[in-house]
């Protein structure tokens, strides 16, 4: 039995049944609308996943490209774009691979930012998503980078206790639930890191768990604005919580769902 094979399926499924929120869609395709000229834009976005964003944007008329590393995440964006012949998705490392060039839009959502999966310095590698936005963009086009902006992290990751936060069964019966342990914050060095585990049943009735550790580093405003400076791109236009409210500056003591709207020069 392929237990990796298995729990990526199983996780790949629950996740696209439990991660179905539309607000950050919404919102990204008004501000298509508000802030380009009407016509389709040529959009790349990175980490594409089961298409939750991408498949949106391409039914509104745009021109889209996406790319994941989750081969699991994929073939379910694969099955929703069937029969559309705007929108191009493959298998790629964000960090190894190269994003192409001249797109109008490049869209960093879901927020990945702080869901990068590396090895390597994780505040450079954040830094470099950015820059190869820059990279990927044609002069004058448009990052919209969407992500949780925290004032003071401690309040949210300084936290250990079981949680379980997806649960259920996948299409080949595979049944089973993610185990979190919590999370310790270092706010010297802004690294989050916890342990979790999957507890899973595969349809033939054997049991097992798949356990792991993992590491975020939490930015702060003015790391991601130095980044986007650094980049070559100026911030147009920044919103909180998916409202017309720009992003305080500095950050009052909230955590924000921060989108940024910034113009590559």
């Amino acid at each position: 039995m392929n237990r990796d094979f298995i729990a990526k399926h199983w996780y790949a499924y629950i996740y696209e049944q439990l991660e179905n929120q539309t607000d950050d869609v919404e919102f990204l395709l008004n501000v298509l609308q508000k802030y380009t000229d009407g016509s389709p834009q040529k959009i790349l976005e990175v980490a594409c996943g089961g298409g939750r964003i991408c498949i949106p944007l391409a039914q509104a008329g745009h021109i889209v490209t996406g790319f994941d590393a989750d081969e699991h995440m994929l073939l379910r964006c694969y099955r929703r774009m069937k029969g559309m012949s705007n929108i191009t998705c493959y298998s790629a490392d964000a960090l190894t691979s190269d994003w192409g060039s001249d797109f109008d839009v490049v869209v960093l959502a879901g927020n990945v930012l702080i869901n990068i999966e590396t090895d390597m310095d994780y505040a450079q590698a954040q830094q470099t998503f950015i820059h190869k936005a820059a990279m990927a963009l044609k002069h004058g086009g448009h990052l919209f980078l969407d992500f949780d902006l925290h004032y003071d992290p401690a309040r949210i990751f300084n936290e250990l206790g079981e949680s379980s936060y997806f649960n259920g069964t996948d299409d080949m019966g595979t049944s089973g639930r993610t185990v979190s342990y919590g999370s310790v914050y270092d706010p010297v060095t802004r690294i989050c890191a916890g342990t979790e585990h999957w507890e899973l049943k595969a349809n033939n009735g054997e049991s097992f768990i798949i356990s792991e550790q993992w590491h975020k580093h939490i930015p702060s405003q003015a790391q991601v604005y130095g980044w986007l400076s650094e980049a070559g791109l100026t911030i147009e236009r920044s919103y909180k919580n998916y409202t017309d409210e720009p992003i305080p500056e500095p950050l009052d003591e909230s955590m924000y769902r921060a989108t940024i709207w910034a113009r590559k020069d």
